[in-house]
């Protein structure tokens, strides 16, 4: 057997080993238990309150609707989760209260006389989680972005004829799933 040959059965006789620990290790993980469906929400929390969000960007820039754009996008995708109901606040065993603390909008790339090619918006929310029969906050405070999941949110390029409003929807929906996602798995 030459070199080369050599060289290459050893190569793939480390790819197979290592494919094999890997596999071992996912089946130990789900065997063990240490992979799980289940949310870390509190066993009786069933259904979920979610109020309209104050909107506090009047500090800077107000933004007007923001605030029911959020709640609304929050709340469907918490029914599309299908983990929580949403209910009113007399019949939950959650509230979720939130405020907008922050609209950003800002500039990623230039074109080549100076002007905005492409930008993006940032909104920046408090999140609190309040467990009605404990009688404490699960989540206090918690500081939600939309773009700390997908670093793309709410970009639009201005040169393809993309305007604000469409990165403005896209931050809100990918801010709603983020607040939905820190609800769940807080």
């Amino acid at each position: 057997m030459s070199d080369t040959n050599r060289n290459l059965a050893c190569a793939k006789g480390r790819a197979w080993s290592v494919h094999g620990v890997f596999a071992l290790l996912a089946l130990a993980c789900l065997s063990s238990g240490c992979y799980s469906t289940r949310t870390r929400l509190p066993e009786h929390a069933k259904s979920v309150a979610v109020p309209v969000f104050a909107n506090k960007t009047y500090i800077d820039d107000y933004t007007r609707g923001l605030e029911t754009e959020v709640t609304e996008s929050t709340r469907k995708i918490l029914l599309q989760n299908g983990k929580l109901r949403i209910t009113g606040r007399e019949n939950s065993d959650l509230i979720l209260e939130g405020q907008i603390n922050k609209f950003d909008r800002i500039i990623l790339r230039t074109d080549r006389f100076g002007e905005p090619a492409e930008a993006q918006i940032v909104i920046q929310v408090g999140v609190s989680v309040y467990d009605v029969r404990a009688a404490k906050y699960l989540v206090n405070g918690l500081v939600v972005a939309n773009n700390q999941n997908r670093v793309e949110s709410g970009s639009y390029n201005l040169r393809r004829g993309e305007d604000e409003n469409l990165g403005r929807k896209r931050a809100i929906e990918d801010l709603g799933r983020a607040i939905a996602q820190a609800v769940v798995d807080f």
